[in-house]
């Protein structure tokens, strides 16, 4: 009998040692799947986020670039409209002291002359009026303003890109 046991038991452990099957193998793979799926999925969210921020603070300051361009065009027109209408009026005080002059000259004073004590009105210094000439250095004041945040947010832009790693 012992013997019977004994072979029942070796025929038992044999057939026991024979096959290896774990059925928990299956489960920790698919959870390991699972874990792996959930970080490539994490890392794409992140990932699809940076791009996206970055992709909007690049449209923001591409916009504040044309707003400040449209900005200097306008300032550039305002100037110029500025010193058509300041050449003329010149052109109309030109006018009208010369009709002024004509007739005090064609009156008969009893031989008055008048010396003139003041300036003629066409002091320029390089053929532009003291007007025209605050009018240009507020044109180019305004102009390097504009030069110097233009180069700023050029530099910020700049930045932003080189500093990504992809």
């Amino acid at each position: 009998m012992q013997k019977k046991l004994f072979a029942i038991f070796a025929i038992i452990v044999a057939i026991v040692f024979s096959f290896s099957v774990c059925f928990a193998a299956d489960a920790l793979t698919d959870a390991t799947n699972a874990v792996k799926d959930t970080v490539t999925n994490a890392g794409n969210t992140v990932e699809d986020g940076i791009h996206n921020a970055g992709n909007a603070v690049e449209g923001a300051m591409h916009n504040a670039g044309d707003a400040i361009q449209d900005s200097t065009e306008k300032a550039e027109n305002t100037m110029e409209n500025a010193g058509n209408k300041i050449e003329g009026t010149g052109n109309t005080l030109e006018k009208d002291v010369k009709n002024t002059t004509s007739k005090v000259t064609n009156t008969n004073n009893d031989g008055y002359t008048a010396t003139r004590t003041s300036t003629n009105g066409n002091a320029t210094f390089m053929g532009m009026s003291a007007t025209a000439w605050t009018w240009l250095i507020l044109g180019i004041a305004a102009i390097a303003i504009i030069a110097v945040v233009w180069y700023y947010s050029t530099q910020i832009t700049s930045e932003n890109n080189h500093s990504r790693r992809d």
